[in-house]
């Protein structure tokens, strides 16, 4: 029989060495190393935060996929069970009919306009329901009543017409019924009766995973139809935990004691992955439509919650590497352009402020004409031949000089209305910039300014004011991250900016100051390094989807004090205020490449 080299001959493109990391999906023979091999994108698993639900509970239900998912019921301490119903369509949610009636301790089955629920604990004492509501996509509707009242149950489902459920409070908590579209039948009974049981599949191809409460229990049984069979047990035994999926593509997630592991199933086997970002337990039970596309909301961690995650088993993986270094060593230095044609400019480097400007090809930097005023702490914006250079600390206090780069050389034009230091900016060149938040002594600013090529015009203030935050974007579409709020309070609040006001969105994972920012606008931006608490230089980096911030990999050297300059998928940074990385410039690429040697 002829090898794969035999038969494919040339028809591979050869290559000496590895290709180009731009160069995906790609098979190609590599004649240096006389080998065949494949380059693709990296991926990894990881959870994104999402918008908070609007009422925190816990033993809530749910149902649907990661885009357009409902959740309803659940229990908040009072005690108080809930019928709020909320739908969720990938980014925000919304408040819609409320169950008929409040409870907790439920599952949820099937898509967003037919789902399904029974059971539950009706006043909070373990008074069990038998209870069952049908969703339509938009009101719930009274059905037949299980059999056998009972709350903390599992159940699966296809839609408001076929679905199952199982264990529970009841004695001897075995018990499955499943449902017609009509009534509920009792069929055969799980092999261990158990309460606070998750579930996931449909009615005739199900999981039945952990339980017991007090006794938390790894046991899974898989459900064929007709029977419960006992298979792999999880690798963390656990109650409390909520699920989704399908039979040969499920997950798990959370449970008590802070507990946010994550665990996926393939049809036989338990593969332990990344944890929740918010440790919790009891959260929506249902909403989800495979191992690969998840959702988390709500629980309960010290008190209700109104967090919500999404998974993704496919997210691209980028990576930082070692760029070219400074020739003069810097922190707290201004940044404008891109990864390939960037422009560095002043800074603080014992024994004094920086007037120093570097220009950077993608490889090397080279140092060109300094600014007009030494300084550090400054800002600006725009590319490597048309920037703004803003604020700063020229000694012994903040000023308001501004200049302006014409690719040769800085001009001195009007200054910002109010003078600062350790400000945020965002900008596209030398006519169009935007500055906000900063310093000036003890006092801590919300301000923000526009820059149209000749003057600044003040704008509605941040609504939190702060110093050393990240920032990106432009005059219209801008982000503000991170910061101190006061002289000892590191921030994670996150503000977006619209062309006219601040609000609010989702924060930081890691709050920290000193941090730097790249990105066109605010629904694609990187944040990366800065000091964190107790006071440990961060080298955490996040992404930014427009809606939430997820962690990716770190950069090479944990620092503060970084200029950021690019795109969040193109960014790069240099200097730092620890000594030994002043000079230091990383380059981050936001998808990286596998490299798969392919044997004969």
């Amino acid at each position: 029989m002829s090898t794969y080299k035999e038969i494919i001959g040339t028809a591979v493109r050869n290559n000496a060495g590895n290709l180009s990391s731009d160069q995906k999906q790609e098979l190609f023979f590599d004649t240096t190393n006389i080998d065949f091999k494949y380059q693709f994108a990296a991926v990894t698993a990881a959870w994104r935060t999402g918008n908070n639900v609007n009422t925190g509970r816990r033993d809530l239900g749910g149902a649907g996929i990661q885009t357009a998912a409902v959740i309803f019921a659940g229990y908040a301490p009072g005690p108080s069970m809930k019928n709020e119903t909320e739908s969720y369509n990938g980014t925000t949610w919304t408040e819609v009919n409320n169950v008929g009636t409040a409870r907790n301790g439920i599952w949820g089955a099937g898509p967003y306009t037919s789902a399904i629920f029974a059971g539950g604990d009706e006043n909070g004492s373990g008074s069990a329901s038998a209870k069952s509501e049908e969703w339509n996509g938009t009101n719930w509707s009274e059905t037949a009543d299980l059999n056998t009242a009972r709350y903390s149950l599992g159940g699966s489902g296809t839609n408001s017409e076929a679905a199952l459920c199982f264990g529970g409070t009841q004695s001897p908590n075995a018990q499955t019924e499943n449902w017609n579209g009509t009534s509920w039948s009792e069929v055969a009974d799980l092999n261990t009766g158990r309460h606070s049981v998750t579930g996931f599949g449909t009615e005739t191809a199900a999981l039945a995973t952990s339980g017991d409460g007090n006794t938390p229990r790894g046991l899974v049984e898989t459900w064929n139809g007709t029977s419960w069979t006992e298979t792999t047990d999880l690798n963390s035994g656990r109650a409390g935990i909520a699920s989704c999926g399908t039979v040969p593509s499920g997950m798990v997630f959370g449970g008590p004691n802070t507990v946010g592991k994550t665990e996926l199933w393939n049809g036989s086997t338990w593969t332990e992955t990344t944890d929740l970002a918010v440790t919790r337990e009891l959260s929506n039970n249902g909403a989800g439509a495979s191992s690969q596309s998840g959702l988390a909301s709500a629980g309960f961690i010290t008190a209700v919650s109104t967090a919500t995650e999404e998974w993704n088993a496919a997210t691209p993986v980028g990576a930082w590497s070692t760029g070219g270094s400074l020739n003069t060593g810097r922190y707290g230095s201004g940044g404008a352009g891109t990864q390939t044609a960037g422009l560095v400019f002043g800074g603080y480097a014992p024994p004094g402020y920086l007037a120093n400007t570097e220009s950077y090809n993608g490889t090397a930097f080279s140092e060109v004409n300094d600014l007009t005023t030494a300084r550090f702490g400054l800002q600006g914006g725009g590319t490597q031949t048309s920037a703004i250079g803003a604020g700063g600390d020229a000694g012994p206090s903040a000023v308001g000089n501004t200049e302006s780069w014409n690719g040769t050389c800085w001009t001195e034009v009007a200054n910002i209305n109010t003078a600062r230091t350790n400000l945020a900016s965002g900008g596209t060149d030398n006519t169009s910039t935007i500055v906000f938040a900063g310093r000036s002594g003890t006092t801590f600013y919300a301000v923000t300014e526009t820059w149209n090529g000749s003057a600044w015009t003040e704008t509605a203030d941040l609504n939190t004011a702060r110093r050393t935050s990240g920032g990106n974007g432009t005059t219209t579409s801008a982000l503000a991250f991170g910061g101190l709020t006061n002289p000892s309070t590191r921030t994670a609040l996150t503000e977006t900016w619209n062309g006219t006001s601040w609000s609010e969105v989702n924060n930081l994972n890691t709050a920290r100051y000193q941090t730097a920012g790249a990105g066109a606008n605010a629904t694609a931006a990187l944040c990366f390094g800065g000091n964190k608490p107790p006071n440990t230089a961060s080298a955490n980096t996040e992404d930014w989807n427009g809606a939430s911030w997820v962690e990716v990999a770190d950069l090479s050297t944990a620092r503060g004090g970084l200029s950021g300059i690019g795109t969040s998928a193109a960014a790069l940074t240099a200097g730092a205020e620890p000594t030994p990385t002043l000079a230091a410039c990383e380059e981050w690429s936001g998808s990286s490449n596998t490299i798969k040697v392919l044997t004969d």
